[in-house]
Protein backbone atom coordinates (compact mmCIF):
# COMPACT_ATOMS: atom_id res chain seq x y z
CA UNK A 1 0.00 0.00 0.00
CA UNK A 2 1.26 3.46 -0.86
CA UNK A 3 1.51 6.19 1.72
CA UNK A 4 -1.16 8.39 0.11
CA UNK A 5 -3.75 5.59 0.20
CA UNK A 6 -2.92 4.73 3.79
CA UNK A 7 -3.24 8.32 4.97
CA UNK A 8 -6.47 8.90 3.11
CA UNK A 9 -8.04 5.91 4.87
CA UNK A 10 -6.68 6.42 8.37
CA UNK A 11 -6.00 10.08 9.18
CA UNK A 12 -7.67 13.45 9.10
CA UNK A 13 -7.23 15.58 6.01
CA UNK A 14 -4.91 18.05 7.74
CA UNK A 15 -2.64 15.42 9.30
CA UNK A 16 -2.55 13.65 5.94
CA UNK A 17 -1.37 16.85 4.24
CA UNK A 18 1.38 17.36 6.80
CA UNK A 19 2.68 13.79 6.64
CA UNK A 20 2.54 13.79 2.85
CA UNK A 21 4.55 17.01 2.77
CA UNK A 22 7.13 15.49 5.13
CA UNK A 23 7.42 12.44 2.87
CA UNK A 24 7.86 14.44 -0.33
CA UNK A 25 10.40 16.80 1.20
CA UNK A 26 12.37 13.92 2.71
CA UNK A 27 13.05 12.65 -0.81
CA UNK A 28 14.51 16.03 -1.78
CA UNK A 29 16.59 16.04 1.41
CA UNK A 30 17.89 12.56 0.61
CA UNK A 31 18.81 13.68 -2.89
CA UNK A 32 20.68 16.67 -1.45
CA UNK A 33 22.80 14.65 0.99
CA UNK A 34 25.79 14.31 -1.37
CA UNK A 35 25.56 17.96 -2.42
CA UNK A 36 24.83 20.13 0.62
CA UNK A 37 27.99 19.57 2.61
CA UNK A 38 30.20 21.61 4.92
CA UNK A 39 29.40 24.09 7.67
CA UNK A 40 28.04 27.61 7.46
CA UNK A 41 29.94 29.21 10.31
CA UNK A 42 26.64 30.08 11.99
CA UNK A 43 24.80 28.61 14.95
CA UNK A 44 21.15 27.82 15.63
CA UNK A 45 19.16 29.34 18.54
CA UNK A 46 20.45 26.60 20.86
CA UNK A 47 24.06 27.40 20.06
CA UNK A 48 24.75 24.35 17.91
CA UNK A 49 27.00 24.81 14.88
CA UNK A 50 24.95 24.74 11.68
CA UNK A 51 25.84 22.62 8.69
CA UNK A 52 24.81 23.63 5.19
CA UNK A 53 22.47 20.64 5.23
CA UNK A 54 20.79 21.98 8.40
CA UNK A 55 19.79 25.11 6.50
CA UNK A 56 18.74 23.19 3.40
CA UNK A 57 16.50 20.77 5.31
CA UNK A 58 15.01 23.55 7.40
CA UNK A 59 14.09 25.55 4.31
CA UNK A 60 12.78 22.53 2.43
CA UNK A 61 10.51 21.28 5.20
CA UNK A 62 9.41 24.79 6.22
CA UNK A 63 8.32 25.73 2.72
CA UNK A 64 6.47 22.48 2.05
CA UNK A 65 4.69 22.37 5.41
CA UNK A 66 3.48 25.95 5.28
CA UNK A 67 2.33 25.39 1.68
CA UNK A 68 -0.06 22.63 2.81
CA UNK A 69 -2.44 25.21 4.28
CA UNK A 70 -2.87 22.88 7.27
CA UNK A 71 -0.28 24.49 9.55
CA UNK A 72 -0.96 27.46 11.80
CA UNK A 73 2.46 27.52 13.44
CA UNK A 74 5.76 25.90 12.52
CA UNK A 75 8.55 25.92 15.08
CA UNK A 76 11.97 24.66 14.06
CA UNK A 77 15.08 23.94 16.06
CA UNK A 78 16.92 26.01 13.47
CA UNK A 79 14.76 29.13 13.82
CA UNK A 80 14.46 31.62 16.67
CA UNK A 81 10.79 32.35 15.90
CA UNK A 82 8.02 30.15 14.50
CA UNK A 83 6.61 30.63 11.03
CA UNK A 84 2.88 31.21 10.77
CA UNK A 85 0.36 29.81 8.33
CA UNK A 86 -3.38 29.71 7.81
CA UNK A 87 -4.13 26.17 9.05
CA UNK A 88 -5.09 24.63 12.39
CA UNK A 89 -2.12 22.43 13.32
CA UNK A 90 1.03 23.38 15.18
CA UNK A 91 4.22 21.62 14.13
CA UNK A 92 7.56 21.46 15.92
CA UNK A 93 10.47 19.92 14.02
CA UNK A 94 14.10 19.00 14.20
CA UNK A 95 14.73 19.15 10.45
CA UNK A 96 18.09 17.38 10.62
CA UNK A 97 18.74 15.11 13.58
CA UNK A 98 22.40 14.18 13.97
CA UNK A 99 24.10 16.67 11.69
CA UNK A 100 27.41 15.91 13.42
CA UNK A 101 27.20 12.57 11.58
CA UNK A 102 27.47 14.16 8.14
CA UNK A 103 31.26 14.06 7.99
CA UNK A 104 31.42 10.45 9.24
CA UNK A 105 28.62 9.19 6.95
CA UNK A 106 26.50 7.86 9.84
CA UNK A 107 22.68 7.87 9.93
CA UNK A 108 20.73 11.12 9.88
CA UNK A 109 17.08 11.82 10.56
CA UNK A 110 14.26 14.35 10.78
CA UNK A 111 11.69 14.54 13.61
CA UNK A 112 8.21 16.10 13.60
CA UNK A 113 5.64 16.66 16.35
CA UNK A 114 2.14 17.65 15.21
CA UNK A 115 0.17 19.40 17.96
CA UNK A 116 -3.41 20.65 18.24
CA UNK A 117 -2.39 23.50 20.54
CA UNK A 118 -0.27 26.62 20.28
CA UNK A 119 3.36 26.07 21.24
CA UNK A 120 4.86 25.70 23.79
CA UNK A 121 2.70 23.03 25.45
CA UNK A 122 2.96 19.45 26.70
CA UNK A 123 3.18 16.31 24.61
CA UNK A 124 -0.38 15.50 25.62
CA UNK A 125 -1.41 17.87 22.82
CA UNK A 126 0.31 15.82 20.11
CA UNK A 127 -2.08 14.33 17.57
CA UNK A 128 0.59 12.72 15.38
CA UNK A 129 4.33 12.48 15.15
CA UNK A 130 6.82 11.18 12.63
CA UNK A 131 10.48 10.68 11.97
CA UNK A 132 12.46 10.09 8.81
CA UNK A 133 15.59 7.94 8.76
CA UNK A 134 18.23 8.53 6.09
CA UNK A 135 20.20 5.30 6.24
CA UNK A 136 20.66 2.32 3.93
CA UNK A 137 16.95 2.93 3.27
CA UNK A 138 14.91 6.10 3.56
CA UNK A 139 12.00 5.35 5.87
CA UNK A 140 9.11 7.35 7.29
CA UNK A 141 7.88 6.09 10.66
CA UNK A 142 4.81 7.72 12.20
CA UNK A 143 1.84 7.37 14.50
CA UNK A 144 -1.48 9.13 14.79
CA UNK A 145 -2.02 7.48 18.18
CA UNK A 146 -3.26 4.13 16.94
CA UNK A 147 -0.22 2.01 16.20
CA UNK A 148 3.11 2.81 14.60
CA UNK A 149 3.59 2.41 10.86
CA UNK A 150 6.67 2.51 8.68
CA UNK A 151 6.93 3.29 4.98
CA UNK A 152 10.04 2.80 2.86
CA UNK A 153 11.13 4.76 -0.19
CA UNK A 154 11.20 2.59 -3.34
CA UNK A 155 11.72 3.29 -7.01
CA UNK A 156 8.77 2.79 -9.36
CA UNK A 157 9.94 3.43 -12.89
CA UNK A 158 11.41 6.92 -12.90
CA UNK A 159 9.66 7.92 -9.66
CA UNK A 160 10.23 7.32 -5.97
CA UNK A 161 7.26 6.44 -3.75
CA UNK A 162 6.74 5.42 -0.14
CA UNK A 163 5.26 1.95 0.31
CA UNK A 164 4.16 0.21 3.50
CA UNK A 165 7.08 -1.64 5.06
CA UNK A 166 5.72 -2.46 8.53
CA UNK A 167 2.38 -1.93 10.22
CA UNK A 168 1.46 -1.71 13.91
CA UNK A 169 5.05 -1.91 15.13
CA UNK A 170 5.43 -2.99 18.75
CA UNK A 171 8.43 -2.44 20.96
CA UNK A 172 9.58 -5.74 22.52
CA UNK A 173 9.42 -5.65 26.30
CA UNK A 174 12.57 -7.74 26.71
CA UNK A 175 15.46 -5.24 26.64
CA UNK A 176 18.29 -6.26 24.33
CA UNK A 177 19.99 -2.94 23.55
CA UNK A 178 20.66 0.41 25.17
CA UNK A 179 22.23 3.73 24.25
CA UNK A 180 22.90 6.74 26.48
CA UNK A 181 24.27 10.09 25.36
CA UNK A 182 26.65 12.42 27.13
CA UNK A 183 29.92 11.61 28.86
CA UNK A 184 29.59 8.86 31.43
CA UNK A 185 31.48 10.86 34.05
CA UNK A 186 28.84 13.59 33.73
CA UNK A 187 25.79 11.35 34.20
CA UNK A 188 23.89 11.72 37.45
CA UNK A 189 24.76 8.80 39.80
CA UNK A 190 21.42 6.90 39.51
CA UNK A 191 21.81 6.73 35.72
CA UNK A 192 25.41 5.55 35.94
CA UNK A 193 24.39 2.78 38.38
CA UNK A 194 21.46 1.80 36.19
CA UNK A 195 23.63 1.50 33.06
CA UNK A 196 26.16 -0.57 35.01
CA UNK A 197 23.32 -2.95 35.85
CA UNK A 198 22.33 -3.15 32.18
CA UNK A 199 25.90 -4.05 31.28
CA UNK A 200 25.98 -6.77 33.92
CA UNK A 201 22.76 -8.21 32.50
CA UNK A 202 24.37 -8.45 29.06
CA UNK A 203 22.50 -5.67 27.21
CA UNK A 204 24.28 -4.53 24.06
CA UNK A 205 25.40 -0.93 23.54
CA UNK A 206 23.93 0.80 20.50
CA UNK A 207 24.79 4.49 20.20
CA UNK A 208 25.54 6.27 16.91
CA UNK A 209 24.96 9.93 17.79
CA UNK A 210 21.59 10.25 16.07
CA UNK A 211 18.42 10.01 18.16
CA UNK A 212 16.55 8.50 15.22
CA UNK A 213 19.26 5.93 14.49
CA UNK A 214 19.54 4.77 18.09
CA UNK A 215 15.79 4.79 18.53
CA UNK A 216 15.32 2.45 15.57
CA UNK A 217 17.49 -0.11 17.37
CA UNK A 218 15.31 0.09 20.49
CA UNK A 219 12.07 -0.07 18.53
CA UNK A 220 13.26 -3.20 16.74
CA UNK A 221 15.04 -5.09 19.50
CA UNK A 222 13.63 -3.72 22.76
CA UNK A 223 15.61 -1.78 25.32
CA UNK A 224 16.12 1.85 26.24
CA UNK A 225 17.57 5.03 24.79
CA UNK A 226 18.47 7.97 26.96
CA UNK A 227 20.06 11.37 26.93
CA UNK A 228 20.14 11.76 30.69
CA UNK A 229 20.21 14.54 33.20
CA UNK A 230 23.85 15.53 33.63
CA UNK A 231 25.59 16.76 36.75
CA UNK A 232 26.14 20.18 35.20
CA UNK A 233 23.02 20.16 33.02
CA UNK A 234 20.06 18.78 35.02
CA UNK A 235 17.59 19.51 32.20
CA UNK A 236 19.57 17.44 29.73
CA UNK A 237 20.23 18.35 26.11
CA UNK A 238 17.36 17.18 23.89
CA UNK A 239 14.56 19.63 23.06
CA UNK A 240 11.19 18.72 24.50
CA UNK A 241 8.95 20.01 21.70
CA UNK A 242 11.14 19.19 18.71
CA UNK A 243 12.59 15.80 19.67
CA UNK A 244 11.64 14.29 23.01
CA UNK A 245 7.83 14.56 23.04
CA UNK A 246 7.34 13.48 19.39
CA UNK A 247 9.45 10.36 19.93
CA UNK A 248 7.70 9.68 23.24
CA UNK A 249 4.37 9.77 21.40
CA UNK A 250 5.60 7.06 19.01
CA UNK A 251 7.00 5.02 21.90
CA UNK A 252 3.64 5.06 23.66
CA UNK A 253 1.84 3.98 20.48
CA UNK A 254 4.31 1.08 20.19
CA UNK A 255 3.57 -0.07 23.75
CA UNK A 256 6.63 1.46 25.38
CA UNK A 257 7.13 4.25 27.89
CA UNK A 258 9.06 7.53 28.10
CA UNK A 259 10.04 9.56 31.14
CA UNK A 260 12.14 12.51 32.25
CA UNK A 261 13.16 10.42 35.23
CA UNK A 262 10.16 11.41 37.33
CA UNK A 263 6.97 11.50 35.24
CA UNK A 264 5.64 10.44 31.87
CA UNK A 265 7.51 12.58 29.35
CA UNK A 266 4.29 13.41 27.50
CA UNK A 267 3.02 15.17 30.62
CA UNK A 268 5.99 17.52 30.89
CA UNK A 269 4.95 21.08 30.06
CA UNK A 270 7.32 23.04 27.86
CA UNK A 271 7.75 26.55 29.27
CA UNK A 272 9.51 27.84 26.16
CA UNK A 273 10.09 26.68 22.60
CA UNK A 274 13.70 25.73 23.28
CA UNK A 275 13.01 23.87 26.54
CA UNK A 276 15.21 20.83 27.08
CA UNK A 277 14.58 17.71 29.10
CA UNK A 278 16.24 14.50 30.20
CA UNK A 279 14.95 11.70 27.95
CA UNK A 280 14.59 8.01 28.69
CA UNK A 281 12.44 6.10 26.21
CA UNK A 282 12.00 2.46 25.32
CA UNK A 283 10.48 -0.82 26.44
CA UNK A 284 7.87 -0.31 29.13
CA UNK A 285 9.28 -2.37 32.00
CA UNK A 286 12.91 -1.30 31.77
CA UNK A 287 12.03 2.39 31.34
CA UNK A 288 9.71 2.25 34.33
CA UNK A 289 12.53 0.67 36.32
CA UNK A 290 14.85 3.51 35.34
CA UNK A 291 12.21 6.03 36.40
CA UNK A 292 11.99 4.41 39.83
CA UNK A 293 15.78 4.41 40.09
CA UNK A 294 16.18 8.08 39.16
CA UNK A 295 13.22 9.36 41.16
CA UNK A 296 14.33 7.54 44.30
CA UNK A 297 17.98 8.46 43.87
CA UNK A 298 19.01 4.85 44.55
CA UNK A 299 19.75 1.74 42.42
Amino acid sequence: MRLEEFLEERTTADVSKVLSAVAKSSVRVWEALPIERGVTGGTNPSGDRQAALDLFTNGEFSNSLIATGAVAELASEEEAQPLTGRGALHVAMDPLDGSSNIETNNPLGSIFGIYDSALPCSGERIVASAFVTYGPMVTLTFSTGNGVNRFGLVRKGSNFVFELAAQDLKMPDKPEVYGFGGLRREWIPPVERFVTKLEQLGSKVRYCGTFVGDYNQVLKHGGIFGYPALKGKPRGKLRLLYEAAPMAFITKAAGGYSTDGFVDLLRVEAEELSATTPVYTGSYSITKELERTVSSGSP
